[in-house]
């Protein structure tokens, strides 16, 4: 049996695994599996340090696991699940499986082998191209009973051996059935225009009393074996935190950018430039605003052995003028650049590794360094704008059933992040590139994932942060409003101090092949409570 899985899985891998340089979504389940067996030791390391991974990078890890033999059944099932869901066209020609094999009747059959999983898709022996739909629906009783909608769109192709394309778009809005009938009496007079939902800007329609908003997400990849170039707009996450990185986190909106890659076998480089959003969405609605500003970013990992990993990033935020070379060149020492050009520009430089002390177990570190004077380093000086974060990940059994455990701590300082020059501070939209919480709060994480079965997914986590509101503890601060009198005396934690708890188990069952539902429940300090239900169609 375990060969014939072998010889059908290189089959497959054959007929697909060409130039799918194609991201996967970072919120995708696929990520805390793929997390758990290079915890086990199953994969390398650098699985967890960067999102997004593309199709090939999963279905590669995927082809890893069912080979390996440490992988237990359920491990199995599980990887051969999740092969199936990124599978690329079979058929040559034209395929639409909607009118070929009337799909609608098998909505709720769970394995479907012979089908083509796609809407559409067009096939030849050198490219392919392929479209998926999905309709979101979800309920939140508890908020005024609150609806949300989600369609969404994505097209993806491979061009050639070396290139591949895709396009993702949705359109979402945004529905309260609360007691008076209108959306006017949910929403704050001032944002009744433009509403902030969940880091999305959004315009109020009264015409139909909904509020919408779009996704869009693009790109293009050309791969010539060792190094890759792509251009596209997405979000991006690096570092070994999975929502929480000091460095990029992957929260807030996504921005348009150019990236290379270089990997080697124990070394591996990548570097972007893209183009951020100085104010957000709702000042540049109000007014003429024509300033630009851009992220320049590269990060250099070396695997010491097996099981230590050590990585240095350096970022730039520089904006009021037109693209700088000095930051496209991806080998360019930003620091010295910034300097050698008028200190000018916003630089930040951080250290971290990741230890896999044994199989099940992995310890990790982040400094994040702003600025930092050095004959200061121990004291509360203003101008030590630092983030540091711990975190241990624990895998009590290979066997996916049985919930890991991720315990994280993370200290900012005030004013990390921030900058005399507030185009400059480290954000897009007004919203953190990196460290969700910004400067002047420290968090202390627990989360958990497990599979209790191959249909089912489910996260806890409880976090508990405390978070200074002083001047100083905003990302949009400038830091030449300090007071001089406190800069020998910066606390941790400006005062006021808020205390904040937040409990969260998300349950995702995956009824067929097309069909998953979900529940999702959040617990506040602020005693708000909110419980999420919703239904997928994945095609």
């Amino acid at each position: 049996m375990k060969q014939y899985i072998k010889l059908s899985l290189a089959y497959v891998l054959c007929s697909y695994l060409v130039a799918q340089k194609i991201p996967i979504n970072p919120n995708h389940s696929i990520y805390p599996y793929l997390y758990r067996q290079s915890t086990n030791g199953i994969l390398p390391q650098w699985i967890q340090s960067a999102r997004p991974l593309t199709i090939e990078q999963v279905l590669k890890s995927l082809n890893q696991i069912i080979e390996s033999d440490k992988t237990n059944d359920n491990n199995r099932i599980l990887a051969e699940q999740f092969l199936s869901e990124f599978k690329s066209p079979e058929d040559n020609g034209l395929n639409l499986p909607l009118i070929k094999n009337n799909k609608l009747q098998n909505l709720l059959a769970y394995n479907i082998s012979d089908e083509e999983p796609h809407l559409l898709s067009i096939k030849n022996d050198n490219s392919s191209l392929w479209m998926d739909w999905s309709e979101n629906v979800s309920i939140v009783p508890s908020n005024d009973n609150q609806m949300y909608f989600q369609d969404n769109i994505s097209i993806k192709s491979i061009i050639s051996k070396k290139i591949s394309a895709y396009s993702q778009f949705s359109m979402n809005r945004l529905v309260w059935r609360n007691g008076e009938g209108t959306i006017e009496s949910v929403l704050p007079p001032d944002t009744i225009d433009w509403y902030n939902y969940n880091n999305e800007w959004a315009k109020y329609f009264p015409e139909v009393k909904s509020i919408f908003w779009y996704n869009s997400e693009a790109g293009i990849s050309i791969d010539f074996d060792k190094i890759n170039f792509s251009m596209g707009r997405q979000n991006h996450s690096w570092g070994w935190s999975p929502n929480s990185s000091p460095i990029l986190s992957g929260n807030g909106m996504p921005f348009s950018y150019i990236e290379m890659k270089i990997i080697f076998d124990k070394i591996r480089f990548r570097s972007l430039h893209g183009s951020l959003m100085p104010l957000s969405p709702y000042e540049i609605h109000k007014r003429v605003f024509n300033s630009n500003k851009y992220i320049a970013a590269h990060r250099a990992e070396i695997d010491i052995n097996n099981n230590f990993t050590i990585s240095i990033t350096e970022m730039a935020i520089y904006g009021n003028r037109n693209l700088d070379l000095d930051y496209i060149n991806p080998v360019h020492l930003y620091w010295a650049v910034e300097h050698n050009t008028g200190d000018r520009d916003n630089i930040l430089i951080s250290i971290d590794y990741s230890w896999r002390i044994k199989p099940r177990l992995r310890f990790y570190q982040v400094m994040l360094l702003d600025e930092i004077t050095w004959s200061k380093i121990l004291k509360p000086w203003w101008g030590n704008k630092f983030i540091f974060q711990s975190g241990l990940h624990f895998i009590p059994s290979s066997n996916p059933s049985i919930p890991d455990i991720r315990i994280e701590y993370s200290m900012s300082r005030p004013w990390i992040y921030t900058h005399k020059d507030t185009i400059n501070n480290f954000s897009s939209a007004n919203i953190s590139l990196g460290y969700p919480f910004g400067p002047s709060s420290d968090l202390i994480s627990v989360s958990t994932n497990f599979f209790p079965t191959s249909k089912i997914y489910i996260r806890g986590s409880f976090d508990y942060y405390r978070k200074g509101n002083g001047l100083g503890s905003s990302i949009s601060h400038n830091y030449l409003d300090r007071d001089p009198m406190l800069d020998n005396d910066t606390p941790l934690l400006v005062k006021p101090i808020t205390y904040n708890r937040i409990i969260t188990c998300l349950i995702d069952y995956r009824l067929s092949r097309y069909i998953r539902v979900n529940c999702r429940f959040d617990s506040f300090s602020t005693n708000d409570n909110q419980f999420r239900l919703g239904i997928n169609w994945d095609w």
